[in-house]
């Protein structure tokens, strides 16, 4: 994939634009000396990148207003919301007692009308851009396919389409459930080598300047 696509694709992934980076341990979770470990993997075509989960943050997308509404804050009252990321995103503290990776995939299973993702990052450092999965991936097939390949093979594969991007041929966003859900299904279109690329329609948080 040319490099300029690429970065194009990569622009159009995020869906929500964050706020630059706080090195603070309060809006991290973890203090920022403290390494973090469970690692996830994610290709944007043939290059693969590393993630680390945060295991003390969660981001909501599409937030209730009131916080104490949200289907997370009943589910864990001694979570505690932060300062907005972006708009249509609430981000959480947890109390260090649950695993963001599981609580959120109960979550979203158990009330779907929320939106619940762990919070990931580009390094080992809390302090490093964060990442999340609202939902959605974005597929390049082979650009030779033909219009009823496209769909004989989205049929196949029970997958749904969002939305057909017009920058590229036979590019599409894909609808999945949010969280980890969207990173594995982008992963096993991937390795299956049946797709030019997938990866998760990413939010992404500013760059730090």
């Amino acid at each position: 994939m040319p490099h300029t696509a690429r970065l194009t694709l990569l622009l159009l992934a995020s869906l929500l634009v964050g706020q630059p980076a706080l090195a603070m341990a309060a809006t991290r979770g973890v203090a920022p000396s403290t390494p973090l470990t469970q690692t996830y993997t994610w290709y944007d075509g043939e290059r693969e990148h590393t993630v680390w989960i945060n295991p003390a943050l969660v981001a909501e997308f599409d937030p209730p207003v009131a916080e104490n509404t949200s289907s997370l804050k009943r589910a864990l009252p001694t979570a505690r919301a932060l300062p907005g990321k972006g708009v249509g995103m609430r981000l959480w503290q947890l109390d260090g007692t649950t695993a963001p990776a599981g609580m959120t995939r109960s979550l979203n299973a158990s009330h779907p009308q929320g939106k619940y993702s762990p919070v990931l990052h580009d390094s080992p450092s809390a302090s490093s851009r964060m990442r999340a999965l609202p939902g959605n991936i974005i597929v390049y097939l082979n650009p030779a396919w033909s219009e009823a390949q496209v769909t004989a093979w989205l049929q196949t594969r029970g997958l749904i389409v969002v939305k057909k991007l017009d920058f590229g041929t036979n590019i599409y966003i894909l609808k999945t459930d949010p969280g980890l859900a969207a990173l594995e299904l982008a992963n096993t279109l991937h390795r299956s080598g049946e797709v030019v690329a997938a990866f998760p329609d990413w939010w992404q948080e500013a760059a730090m300047r």
